[in-house]
């Protein structure tokens, strides 16, 4: 089988769509299919990565014409665009079986005009926000509902929703860990870019629990790097990382997680880590809620009305 997949990363993106597509990616090549992503040339883009753990890999413009390159993560991408640029790597190459559309920019209309290149096209999604013509749906996330999609989807297509199709990792297929009476070690991400500079927010949120091990992975290309190493040299418990290779084993020996709403969720919930949960980006909102709703984080909610003193009190409340 020949599949494509289409997601992006950028600091205003994230790094999460190309995350979780990765995990299915590396599923489908140990079945046997050939996987390629098509991906932007934008800021922090994944490709040299990609084309280093093995796929084929066709890189997409950074910029379109008259595209708004402030743009919202959720607005519409110029679908003929996208397709034209497309068009240009992919015709007259062997058809693909599947291709896979990860994007909020994308809907109907470049649905439609991919099936040149496949018969069957597929969705991931998290927010039921737009029309879409696809033969397959997953939507991972507690708040994607059937009655959502339904005026939105074409006729027969078959839906994946809720947290039993989550694209975890294999080593998230485990026991879930041993929650200790009072924590003594925290691990902090917010993700492979954290524009929103929230590490540093928690940094100075944890700064007076001297007390506490604490982990921070920040991405290599953080914003507030500066001011983050030079918070972390004052404090010989603090360990600074822009990268990590064995970001499970560090979430195993966790007692607390402070962390963004997206798809390291599901990691945590299936360790079943105590995570202080802040959504980064208006997608991570409504999941953020329903999973607090269940139990599974403690959810402050957007980070622009999470202060570093309410941070503060929140992670005594969960330490003490």
């Amino acid at each position: 089988m020949r599949v494509l997949i289409r997601a992006d990363a950028s600091p205003t993106i994230g790094s999460g769509h190309i995350a979780r597509c990765l995990t299915l990616a590396r599923v489908l090549r140990g079945q046997g299919s050939h996987v390629a992503f098509a991906c932007r040339r934008l800021p922090g883009h994944r490709l040299e990565a990609l084309n280093a753990d093995g796929f084929e890999t066709f890189a997409l413009p950074e910029r379109y014409r008259d595209e708004d390159p402030l743009q919202a993560i959720e607005s519409m991408l110029p679908w003929q665009f996208d397709i034209d640029a497309l068009g240009l790597l992919l015709d007259g190459q062997a058809p693909f079986d599947w291709i896979i559309a990860d994007h909020y920019g994308l809907d109907h209309h470049w649905q439609t005009a991919a099936r040149r290149w496949a018969h069957r096209i597929a969705a991931v999604d998290d927010l039921a926000t737009r029309r879409y013509s696809v033969d397959l749906l997953l939507n991972q996330n507690l708040s994607g509902l059937s009655e959502n999609y339904a005026p939105l989807l074409p006729p027969g297509c078959r839906t994946l929703l809720g947290p039993r199709y989550a694209m975890l990792r294999e080593e998230f297929n485990c026991e879930a860990i041993e929650i200790k009476p009072k924590a003594s070690r925290v691990l902090v991400n917010f993700g492979g870019f954290d524009a929103a500079r929230q590490t540093h927010h928690a940094m100075l949120a944890l700064a007076d629990f001297t007390e506490l091990q604490v982990d921070f992975v920040a991405g290599a290309d953080n914003p507030a790097w500066t001011q983050m190493q030079a918070l972390a040299e004052t404090r010989p418990n603090w360990r600074l990382h822009s990268f990590v290779s064995d970001f499970h084993q560090r979430m195993t020996e966790a007692d607390l997680f402070i962390g963004a709403g997206g798809g390291t969720s599901w990691e945590r919930a299936a360790l079943g880590l105590p995570t202080i949960c802040i959504a980064v980006a208006n997608n991570q909102q409504a999941n953020g809620e329903v999973m607090a709703a269940a139990g599974a984080h403690v959810f402050m909610g957007a980070r622009e009305q999470v202060s570093v003193e309410q941070l503060r009190d929140a992670v005594g409340f969960v330490v003490n």
